[in-house]
């Protein structure tokens, strides 16, 4: 699951991302459980993917999406730690 957090400042390049990631079939699903932290001077990703593929697959398209924005992956393969 993929969405953008409330504390969002640049919405539209949140839903932007949001998209490209959730348009992915193991993004889009249980796989993964990404939360979307847009500003005008970064994006964040935070979070947990299944193993560490799914995890560079979401990294991969955020920055495709993301433009000449800077993404800090706070993502990791554990989603109880």
């Amino acid at each position: 699951m993929v969405k953008v957090d409330q504390k969002t400042t640049d919405l539209i390049a949140g839903w932007r991302i949001r998209d490209a990631l959730a348009a992915h079939p193991l993004l889009g699903g249980p796989t993964a459980d990404i939360h979307i932290l847009a500003h005008y001077d970064g994006i964040v990703l935070n979070g947990w993917a299944l193993d560490d593929r799914v995890l560079r697959l979401a990294i991969h398209l955020a920055r495709r999406a993301a433009g000449k924005r800077a993404i800090q992956p706070c993502l990791r393969t554990d989603r109880f730690c």
